[in-house]
């Protein structure tokens, strides 16, 4: 799938961190606000939350995450999984088993609805078209840890009394490929993690 095609906001501004080991540019009107990054994060880890005007949250960039081997998955349990879009975006990665190169994605998982999440990754989904979890993070290079630029870090097939959110629900594939083909929120996303930069 391609850079997606729908209108996107007219005035960007760029995000950088204090010690300028990041950066990305977002439309002019929302916001990108630093946290404390989590517990357990290697020294100098980051964590960046970004809203819309109106304080909608959209995602998270978190920098020096400690890898996490894949989550087990029993093939009973795995669901099936469709890529709506996939654009290559070049980015700092450790490669090996079960990584490919990095890739703005926007991924929904078969669960009671399509389940669907966007992020910058450089890990498989699952064989077969089939998951437990589908992650949005890319294995950073050696020293620096993982890192994760997306509304969440794993995807999974949620049951009906979970909390959804900020994971998107449709009823159809077609409704999510709607999302992503026909709505100016996903335009304005993708950009914004494509645009994204970080100093090794």
């Amino acid at each position: 799938a391609s850079a997606s095609p729908g209108s996107t906001a007219a005035d960007w501004k760029v995000f950088t961190d204090p010690a300028k080991k990041i950066s990305f540019e977002l439309p002019r009107e929302w916001i990108a606000q630093s946290l404390p990054p989590e517990q357990g994060t290697l020294p100098g880890a980051l964590k960046i939350e970004v809203k819309d005007a109106d304080g909608g949250y959209l995602a998270t960039l978190q920098t020096g995450l400690r890898p996490q081997p894949a989550p087990a998955c029993a093939d009973k349990a795995a669901k099936p999984y469709v890529v709506v879009s996939s654009v290559p975006v070049d980015l700092p990665h450790r490669g090996g088993d079960g990584t490919i190169d990095p890739h703005v994605v926007f991924r929904v998982i078969q669960g009671y609805k399509y389940f669907g999440s966007y992020g910058i990754t450089n890990i498989v989904g699952g064989a077969a078209g089939k998951a437990c979890v589908l992650q949005n993070v890319v294995r950073g290079p050696e020293g620096m840890g993982d890192y994760s630029f997306a509304d969440l870090t794993a995807l999974k097939a949620f049951a009906p009394d979970q909390k959804v959110a900020p994971a998107k629900a449709f009823d159809t594939l077609d409704q999510a490929a709607k999302y992503v083909n026909d709505g100016s929120e996903f335009a304005n996303v993708q950009r914004m993690l494509m645009s994204l930069e970080i100093k090794n």
